[in-house]
C-alpha cells in the first residue's frame, strides 16, 4: 500500500497490527500523522468500500453485535495504480522543526522554530546545500495523554510557564545536546530560560485534539476539553500507541466457501429472510445483480450447488452467533475440541483461489505424556484461518493512576451516517498446533500449591470473578509463552513470529483449558508447515519447555517473586517468559512460573 512519502510501502497486515490512525510514519518528508481511512482514504470511501469488505457474523454480529463492518486495505495493484502514487494521504505532524545550522545563527545554538525558514539564518529544508548535510529535522518531541489526544508541545509554556507576558511564540534557542538535563530551551526575546529534563518531567493542559481526525490541509482542532494531564514524549516511543486488536478464526459450521458468499451483506440483508426454494433465492439475487449490489459471478456460484447444501447453509448463518468475545472464543475452543476428534474436513473461502479456511486430520493428532503423568492431547490444524481487526488504540502516558482509554478508529459511512461503522481489518492464513489435556474431556487435574493458592484467592476478589486470574489460565498461560520458546528453536520461524490463543471453560466445579499456537501470513499461500511438522517430536519439544520453567538467568531473584493482589504477574521476566507484543495475547500478563513448577503435567 502506498503511503504519501514512505521511500518503501507498508502491507495492508502492517497497517492492522502496528500502525494505523493515529500513528506517526517516518517519512522522506518528515513524520506524518496517519488520518482516519475515511480522510486518508478519502478517494475510495464511500464510492467502493463495498468492494473489499470482509464477511463474518461471527465478527460484525457477535463482536460487534451488529454495528460494525470491516474492510480491509487495498493495495495499489488491486485499483490499478501505479506503485509511487499514494494510495493514503498522510498528514504533517508535529509542525515545530529544529534548525540546526549554528554557524548561521547570531545566538550560537540549535533554533527550534515552526514555519519553513528558521527565523535566525532565514533557511528552509529545501534551500540548495551541501550533499549529505541537513540544516533541519523534525522536533523529536510531541504532548500526548492517556485519553488518547496528542499534539505539538506547547514550547511557549515549557519556557515561560502559563504567563502570557512576553510576545514570542515564534521560535527559542536550543543550547546543549545529549542527555536532556544536559539541554537549556531560552527565548530569544526575554531571554527565559528552561531546563528540558525538568520540563520532561512536568505535567500540561491537554488540548483534546486527535490530528487523525483532521483534514489533510485542515488548521489544528483544540477543543481544550480534555481534563488530563498531557506528558511530553518521543514521538517514536512504543508506548505512544499500543494497537488494540481482535482476532477470530474461522471455525465451523459457518466456514465454507458457500457460507462466505451468503455472508455478503447485500446477500445478508436482502436475500436470507423466508427463502422457501432455489427458484426463490434466485430471484432474490438476479434483483441483486440488476442493481449492481453483487456480481452475476457471485449469483452463479452460489445456484451452483444442490439446493439441500444451500438450505443448511442459510440456517447455519442464520443461527444467531455468540454475542460476547469470551463465547466467541468458547465457540472455537468447542470446535478445536470437537475437531480434534472427528477432524474436520477442508473447505475453501469465498475468494478464489483461497486455501483452506480449516482443516484438521484426527489420524494425525497425537498423546504426549508429561512428567508426572498427566497426557496432552497435542492437534496439529493443517490450514488457519483469522481476521484480525484493529478496533482503536492506546496511548499509555503514565500520568498518575489514570488507565489508558481506547480510542475508537470506527468511522461511519458518509452516505449512511446513523449506519454501522466501519473498521480496518486483514484475512491471514496460516497453521497451528491445538494443544489440551487428554482424557476426562480435557477437564484439568487440581491445582495445588502456595503459589496456586494465591491466584485462586486474586480470581475470587476479583469483582465479576476476571477469569485471567484463574490459576488454570495462568497454567496454561506460563505452559504457552514456554512452549512458544521452545517450538521456536526448532520451526524456523522467530518467537516473535508464533502467536497464542488461551482458552479457558469453567463449568460450576470443573474447568478446563487449552492452548493454540499459530503462524499467519496475508495472502492465499498462507505458511509453510513449519509449525505442524513439529508434532513428531513434541517430546522433546515439551520436555525442552518444562526445563525452561525450571531456571531462569535472574534467579534466584525472579523464582521468589511471588503473586500478590494488585499484581498481574508472578515468577516472570523477559529471561524467561515474557514474549515479543506480536505473540502475547495478553501483554505479558498473568503469568508465573511457579504455577507450572508446583503442577507439572
Amino acid at each position: 500500500m502506498g503511503c504519501e512519502g514512505l521511500v518503501q510501502h507498508i502491507r495492508p497486515s502492517q497497517f492492522i497490527i502496528t500502525y494505523g490512525p493515529g500513528a506517526i510514519l517516518e517519512t522522506r518528508y518528515g513524520p506524518r500523522v496517519i488520518p482516519m481511512p475515511n480522510i486518508g482514504l478519502s478517494s475510495l470511501i464511500p464510492q467502493r468500500l463495498n468492494e473489499f469488505e470482509i464477511s463474518d457474523r461471527r465478527i460484525t454480529e457477535g463482536l460487534f453485535r451488529g454495528s460494525a463492518r470491516i474492510f480491509r486495505i487495498p493495495s495499489n495493484a488491486e485499483l490499478n495504480m501505479p506503485e509511487d502514487i499514494p494510495l493514503y494521504r498522510t498528514k504533517p505532524f508535529p509542525e515545530w522543526k529544529l534548525c540546526l545550522n549554528t554557524s548561521s545563527h547570531p545566538s550560537g545554538g540549535y533554533v527550534l522554530f515552526r514555519g519553513n525558514a528558521c527565523p535566525e539564518c532565514k533557511r528552509s529544508q529545501s534551500t540548495p546545500r551541501p550533499a549529505r548535510f541537513v540544516y533541519q529535522e523534525p522536533i523529536r518531541f510531541i504532548m500526548a495523554c492517556s485519553k488518547g489526544h496528542m499534539d505539538d508541545v506547547d514550547w511557549y509554556v515549557v519556557v515561560h510557564g502559563e504567563k502570557r507576558d512576553c510576545t514570542n511564540d515564534e521560535y527559542f534557542i536550543w543550547r546543549g545536546s545529549g542527555p536532556l538535563r544536559s539541554i537549556q530551551l531560552e527565548c530569544p526575546r526575554c531571554r527565559r530560560r528552561r531546563n528540558l529534563g525538568e520540563a520532561y518531567r512536568a505535567d500540561y493542559e491537554c488540548t483534546g485534539r486527535y490530528p487523525e481526525r483532521e483534514g489533510i490541509d485542515e488548521a489544528p482542532r483544540r477543543p481544550r476539553n480534555c481534563g488530563r494531564a498531557a506528558k511530553i514524549i518521543q514521538r517514536q516511543a512504543s508506548n505512544l500507541r499500543i494497537p488494540e486488536l481482535r482476532i477470530l478464526f474461522t471455525v465451523p459450521p459457518r466456514y465454507t466457501r458457500l457460507h462466505g458468499l451468503l455472508q455478503l451483506q447485500p446477500i445478508y440483508i436482502s436475500v436470507m429472510n423466508g427463502i422457501g426454494s432455489k427458484e426463490e433465492l434466485a430471484r432474490r439475487l438476479d434483483r441483486l445483480v440488476e442493481r449492481g449490489f453483487i456480481s452475476e459471478t457471485v449469483r452463479a456460484e452460489i445456484l451452483s450447488h444442490e439446493w439441500g447444501e444451500i438450505a443448511q447453509a442459510i440456517e447455519d448463518i442464520m443461527t444467531p452467533v455468540p454475542r460476547s468475545y469470551d463465547e466467541l472464543l468458547k465457540e472455537e475452543f468447542h470446535a478445536l475440541i470437537e475437531g480434534s476428534v472427528r477432524g474436520i474436513p477442508p473447505r475453501t473461502g469465498p475468494r478464489p483461489g483461497s486455501p483452506p479456511l480449516i482443516e484438521i486430520d484426527p489420524n494425525q493428532v497425537r498423546r504426549v505424556e508429561g512428567p508426572n503423568g498427566h497426557a496432552l492431547r497435542i492437534v496439529p490444524v493443517l490450514h488457519l484461518h483469522a481476521i484480525m481487526i484493529q478496533v482503536g488504540y492506546r496511548r499509555d502516558i503514565p500520568a498518575g493512576d489514570e488507565e489508558p482509554e481506547l480510542v475508537d478508529i470506527g468511522f461511519s459511512d458518509p452516505n449512511n451516517p446513523g449506519g454501522p461503522k466501519w473498521y480496518p481489518g486483514v484475512e491471514l492464513f496460516g497453521e497451528g498446533i491445538f494443544i489440551m489435556l487428554d482424557g476426562d474431556c480435557g477437564w484439568h487435574f487440581e491445582l495445588k500449591g502456595e503459589n496456586t493458592r494465591r491466584w485462586r484467592e486474586a480470581f475470587d476478589a476479583e469483582s465479576g470473578n476476571e477469569r485471567r486470574f484463574h490459576p488454570v489460565f495462568v497454567w496454561w498461560h506460563t505452559l504457552s509463552h514456554l512452549l512458544i520458546r521452545s517450538v521456536s528453536l526448532d520451526a524456523g520461524y522467530s518467537s516473535a513470529s508464533i502467536r497464542e490463543r488461551v482458552y479457558l471453560e469453567i463449568e460450576e466445579e470443573q474447568i478446563r483449558g487449552g492452548i493454540l499456537l499459530y503462524a499467519t501470513q496475508p495472502g492465499s499461500d498462507g505458511t509453510l508447515g513449519g509449525l505442524i511438522a513439529l508434532v513428531p517430536y513434541f517430546e522433546r519439544i515439551l520436555e525442552r519447555a518444562l526445563e525452561l520453567s525450571k531456571t531462569c538467568s535472574c534467579d534466584p531473584l525472579c523464582l521468589e517473586t511471588k503473586f500478590s493482589r494488585g499484581r498481574y504477574n508472578g515468577a516472570a521476566c523477559y529471561a524467561c517468559l515474557l514474549l515479543s507484543e506480536t505473540s502475547c495475547e495478553h501483554r505479558n500478563m498473568w503469568l508465573d512460573r511457579n504455577v507450572l513448577i508446583e503442577n507439572m503435567p
